[in-house]
C-alpha cells in the first residue's frame, strides 16, 4: 500500500509542477503583452484572477517566484489593501 501512496504522491507532484509551470507562462505572455507604461504599477490580485481565469492561492506562488512582493497599504481605519508589485528591473 505505501509503494501505492508513494506512486499517487510523485503523479500528483508532478501534475502540480506542470500546471504551476502553465500557469507560469500564461502569467508572462498576459504580462508582455500589457502596454510598457501600465506594467510598473501596483496590481490587485483581482487583476490577475480576472486575466487568468484562476483562484490567486494558484497565482501567488507563481508571482512570489517571478520576483513580485506583496504589499499592504494600510487606512486609518486598520483596514488594509493588498496588492502585488512588479519586480525592479534596471534600465
Amino acid at each position: 500500500m505505501s509503494a501505492y501512496i508513494e506512486n499517487l504522491q510523485r503523479r500528483m507532484d508532478a501534475a502540480m509542477s506542470a500546471t504551476k509551470s502553465s500557469l507560469q507562462q500564461q502569467f508572462v505572455a498576459w504580462y508582455g503583452a500589457l502596454p510598457e507604461v501600465t506594467r510598473h504599477r501596483p496590481f490587485s490580485m483581482v487583476e490577475f484572477e480576472q486575466a487568468l481565469g484562476t483562484q490567486g492561492k494558484y497565482i501567488s506562488p507563481v508571482l512570489l517566484e517571478l520576483g513580485w512582493q506583496r504589499k499592504r497599504r494600510w487606512s486609518s481605519r486598520g483596514q488594509y489593501h493588498r496588492y502585488w508589485v512588479p519586480p525592479q528591473h534596471d534600465h
